[in-house]
């Protein structure tokens, strides 16, 4: 992992999930399935680059999933950057078993495993993507973001999913347990902030996360009509 009090000066770490997809309107399970973006999901993608117009972001990197891509690729045009950048290790958790179905087909098709998912999350499910797996793919990804920090680009935006982001979250805290979960909504806002004076007579290091799950969209917009 990291360690942040390593690392010199002001930067923004943000991560958001994509819009709202085809899969999430079905309701299913998505896991590394590919579905593209809803019109609410591509609404939410544009509103949530307009936040972002003031937070001088040097680059966006993405999950390969297309509701990922196309969530980045909206925001980096409306924020005039450069072709996104592709990283694995913001792909989707692998949901296992479970992957394209409801959860009310998981539950009727195998019973056993929906009542151990319910025990033990994803580590009761057959196939599923490992707790161990999910944080050495997470401290990995906050090394590329430290690399990129490092190389001067302070303020950058990662578009990922909800059950890799869990861990984004929960490995900066020392955490290896699924709970207590951290809300994920579609397109909300995620910040870590670092704030580092090293080169001074007094030596300070200052990181947190000043957002999580944080609503960028104005109080009048209407994605779920």
């Amino acid at each position: 992992m990291v360690d942040f009090r390593t690392m010199n000066g002001r930067g923004e770490f943000y991560f958001i999930r994509p819009g709202v997809s085809q899969g999430n309107d079905a309701g299913i399970i998505q896991g590394r399935h590919d579905y593209p973006l809803s019109a609410d999901g591509q609404a939410q993608a544009l509103s949530t680059a307009h936040w972002f117009k003031d937070k001088n972001i040097a680059c966006i990197l993405t999950s390969p999933l297309q509701r990922a891509r196309e969530t980045a690729e909206i925001m980096a045009g409306e924020l005039g950057l450069g072709p996104v950048r592709v990283d694995e290790n913001l792909n989707e958790l692998d949901t296992g078993l479970f992957t394209g179905m409801t959860p009310a087909e998981c539950r009727d098709r195998y019973p056993e495993e929906w009542k151990s998912f319910q025990r033990l999350s994803w580590d009761g499910v057959t196939g599923a993507e490992s707790i161990e797996d999910l944080c050495l793919r997470a401290a990995a990804l906050w090394q590329t973001l430290a690399g990129l920090y490092r190389g001067g680009k302070k303020n950058l935006l990662a578009v990922t999913h909800s059950g890799i982001l869990q861990w984004v979250v929960k490995v900066t805290f020392g955490q290896k347990d699924w709970m207590p979960l951290v809300p994920m909504s579609n397109c909300c806002i995620n910040q870590f902030t670092l704030d580092n004076n090293l080169e001074s007579e007094i030596v300070r290091y200052y990181y947190l996360w000043t957002r999580l799950n944080s609503h960028p969209f104005p109080d009048d917009a209407v994605f779920f009509s």
